[in-house]
């Protein structure tokens, strides 16, 4: 097939119009076939570039960061471990009940119940309500309440006979202490006999 003969009579306007449509319809067929999902791909090859610089900064600059967070969990630790041995332990509360009630006597107060409730267990700590009941003269319970006190109850002033001034006042409260829940790590044990080093 000879292009010439075919076009020989087509006016030269026709022709440079048909190659111009044609011209136009290979870039348009390049520019959708090979262009956009190419531009697609870059864009999104530069997305990940970005998000990938920003992660590498992100972690450089953690990394900077490492001593110092590693020193400030070192203090934390100590920090817990000093809180920890100031709580008392489940063993100390038989002692610490008995230290409450010379300090309530010392203060003139009578302690007619002394009742451990039901330990709350939380995350870090155990807290242990103790239900109490005590008698004496306003000043002294006010003196008492020095501690961590809830669901407090008064009775009215009793005149009691032989005294004078104010009466007797009974209070019912609760008293909370706390010991630590979570597991602490065993102290090596360097008194085993026959431990070489």
């Amino acid at each position: 097939m000879d292009l010439k003969k075919l076009f020989a009579d087509t006016p030269k306007k026709h022709i440079y119009l048909l190659l111009g449509l044609m011209g136009g319809a290979l870039i348009v067929g390049w520019y959708m076939v090979l262009y956009t999902p190419a531009k697609a791909d870059r864009v999104q090859a530069m997305h990940q570039k970005n998000r990938i610089e920003q992660d590498l900064v992100v972690k450089r600059q953690l990394r900077h960061e490492l001593p110092k967070l590693q020193k400030r969990q070192e203090e934390l630790q100590d920090e817990l471990a000093r809180a920890v041995r100031k709580l008392p332990d489940e063993k100390e509360i038989p002692n610490l009940l008995t230290q409450v009630n010379r300090l309530g006597q010392d203060a003139g107060l009578v302690f007619t119940l002394f009742k451990p409730g039901t330990t709350k267990r939380d995350e870090f700590v155990n807290e242990i309500p103790i239900i109490i009941k005590a008698e004496g003269d306003y000043h002294a319970l006010g003196r008492f309440f020095d501690v961590n006190i809830t669901d407090l109850k008064m009775d009215q002033a009793k005149t009691v006979r032989g005294r004078t001034g104010g009466g007797t006042i009974s209070g019912e409260f609760t008293a909370t202490t706390y010991t630590f829940a979570g597991t602490q790590e065993a102290a090596p044990d360097d008194t085993r006999r026959g431990r070489r080093r």
